[in-house]
């Protein structure tokens, strides 16, 4: 009986040998199938491995690469006129450069811009009719219109300082959300005001004298046809002139303003509307002073 149990023991064991070796033998030949099979698998390149693009973007992407390269063609002949220029001047322009950055540095050309710009307007705003944008319609506007006040009244601001003939720039109301989008601006207020450039949180009849307010608005019967140097003309802040309709007019009379409008279709013809935004009505101001006060040019 001992002898029976050992001996199937021992062909137990035997057995269980014989099938862990089958079994090892059979993953082996498993491996190196799926080795033959990625073996048998085409690569694929760096190319193919990105998303195949459409027609339409395709021809997006050759548009812009062949404008890419036009750009960089004329950017190359201006630097190749520029050196050629420079050269039948006999100017050094690399010594210039040098010395252009040396000024940028010390800050000296931004004393020099600065004392033009202040010369410019000593000489030409003191004389000069005043510009005021009334900004109290806000609480009449959605946040998207009043931001574009806000660029409104900063491009009022830089057409002024690149002006020939530059005026004295008022904006009253200023305040609450107009307020906040400009304090965002880099130097604003302090690097603005007294460069031609004041505001007020209060209403414009409660800092500006009323006897010489001119209410500017497309509205009003009175054509103006000169501009009077002792008056200040006002624009009002708003933005969708549509949906706010005779607000600047009715603001006006009930203040006791005079009121006036810009000769536009006697000079300028516009094809959709005769609403002008901010900026657009001062650069008009300001042009018209420097073109001799002629309203056709």
């Amino acid at each position: 009986m001992a002898d029976y149990l050992k001996k199937n023991a021992s062909q137990e064991e035997t057995s269980a040998a014989l099938q862990d070796q089958l079994e090892k033998d059979a993953g082996n030949e498993i491996t190196k199938e799926g080795e033959r099979k990625d073996e048998l698998k085409p690569a694929v390149s760096a190319s193919e491995s990105v998303a195949v693009l459409s027609k339409k973007a395709l021809k997006r992407k050759e548009r812009f690469e062949h404008k890419m390269a036009i750009k960089k063609r004329r950017k190359e002949h201006t630097k190749q006129a520029k050196h050629a220029k420079a050269a039948l001047e006999g100017r050094d322009l690399e010594k210039e450069r040098l010395e252009d950055e040396k000024r940028r540095k010390s800050g000296e050309g931004w004393r020099r811009r600065e004392k033009a710009l202040m010369d410019r307007i000593r000489a030409s705003a003191d004389s000069s009719f005043q510009v005021c944008l009334d900004c109290s319609f806000e609480d009449k506007m959605v946040f998207k219109e009043i931001n574009s006040l806000s660029s409104q009244i900063r491009y009022c601001y830089a057409s002024n300082k690149r002006a020939s003939r530059p005026v004295y720039l008022s904006v009253t109301s200023l305040s609450g959300q107009t307020r906040s989008l400009l304090e965002k601006v880099d130097g604003f207020p302090e690097g603005w005001v007294g460069r031609g450039f004041e505001f007020y949180e209060e209403s414009m009849e409660k800092v500006l004298d009323k006897t010489k307010l001119v209410y500017l608005t497309s509205d009003s019967d009175n054509v103006l046809e000169t501009l009077d140097d002792d008056k200040v003309y006002v624009i009002g802040g708003i933005v969708d002139r549509n949906r706010l309709k005779r607000a600047a007019i009715n603001r006006a009379e009930e203040l006791g303003i005079q009121t006036a409008k810009l000769p536009i279709s006697q000079y300028l013809q516009l094809f959709s509307t005769k609403v002008l935004t901010c900026n657009h009505v001062f650069d008009i101001l300001l042009n018209h002073r420097e073109c001799g006060e002629n309203w056709k040019q």
